[in-house]
């Protein structure tokens, strides 16, 4: 397994914000500060509404190209929603000194790069 500091994110890259013992599958739209902040959209709804199960089975190459045809379009919607009430905003995530990425405010979960798990614990 590829440590932190291998793995380089790009956009269009899956990731797993893990929080408690959920995970949520994301995928990364856009990068800034020389890649010290992350800014993700939940898979689903970035990609059209496309099932996780779909998505794991969709070649790497095939995602990245799904990816830049559907990312204008929804950049577009995303900018309207700016400022208003919606679990659809960009999520964003820092680079901390112990090499995690964690959400920019509460520095709570962590972003797990190259991944793509997508599990909610039945017990809550």
């Amino acid at each position: 397994m590829e440590t932190l500091n291998q793995i380089k994110p790009k956009v269009g890259m899956s990731v797993s914000y893990s929080i408690g013992s959920d995970s949520y599958h994301q995928i990364i739209m856009r990068i800034t500060r020389n890649g010290k902040t992350i800014e993700t959209l939940d898979a689903g709804y970035l990609l059209g509404g496309t099932s996780y199960d779909n998505w794991l089975a969709t070649p790497q190459s095939v995602r990245l190209t799904h990816i830049n045809d559907v990312l204008e379009e929804r950049l577009a919607l995303i900018k309207e929603l700016y400022g208003k009430a919606n679990p659809q905003l960009p999520h964003i995530f820092t680079l901390c000194s112990d090499g995690h990425f964690r959400t920019k405010r509460t520095k709570c979960g962590n972003l797990y790069l190259n991944s793509s798990r997508e599990y909610l614990d039945p017990n809550f």
